[in-house]
């Protein structure tokens, strides 16, 4: 199965359980997990905590995808996955190993939005994978792999918060907003191939 498919599939597999676990109620997060509020509501250095996080996993990545033998034979898996097995390497343990980090960097993403919000709901979270497919296109990474890097994936990330922010200022409607973002993902996959040619 093309791993695009079973992540789409898993991934309604898992919201729906979220659904039937909550019976699609919000959750409050009450005066017990204090801690966990006041980590997302908190600053260090007048830096708000999660911005913290974001920094320490972006330095992380970095690190990981420039520096060290995992992070380039997952980029060169992304490039060439045929080339890179018949090299000798073991491309399932590999590709294991990235759906585990970003499974956990999901939980993360979704632990720092509950700690915000103070709030853990089912339908959070629902079109963000739109927002992270257009952050990581604008940011120049190839939909097909093996192109990319973890700055510009954060420079993308911000274009595409300024953008949301700038339509957010002009008062666009939410679903004319999703409309422009998709525009943009075709318009960034386009420049892509017109570069690439």
């Amino acid at each position: 199965m093309a791993p695009f498919i079973a992540t789409l599939a898993l991934m309604s597999i898992v919201r729906g359980l979220g659904f039937i676990f909550s019976k699609g109620a919000p959750i409050i997060v009450d005066e017990t997990a204090s801690t966990l509020t006041n980590f997302g509501s908190g600053s260090f250095l007048n830096i708000p905590n999660p911005a913290w996080i974001l920094f320490l996993v972006f330095i992380s990545a970095a690190i990981l995808l420039k520096y060290n033998t995992f992070g380039r034979i997952v980029i060169a898996i992304g490039s060439n996955e045929e080339a890179v097995r018949l090299s000798g390497i073991k491309v399932p343990r590999y590709k294991l190993g990235v759906y585990i980090i970003a499974g956990g960097l999901s939980a993360t993403a979704g632990i720092i939005l509950t700690a915000r919000t103070s709030v853990g709901a089912p339908v959070t979270g629902i079109a963000m994978e739109l927002d992270v497919i257009a952050a990581v296109v604008i940011g120049g990474a190839s939909l097909m792999g093996g192109k990319g890097t973890a700055i510009n994936t954060l420079l993308g990330v911000l274009i595409l918060g300024m953008i949301g922010n700038i339509m957010n200022l002009m008062t666009i409607p939410a679903y004319s907003q999703q409309v422009i973002k998709g525009l943009i993902i075709i318009l960034a996959v386009l420049m892509q191939r017109f570069q690439n040619k």
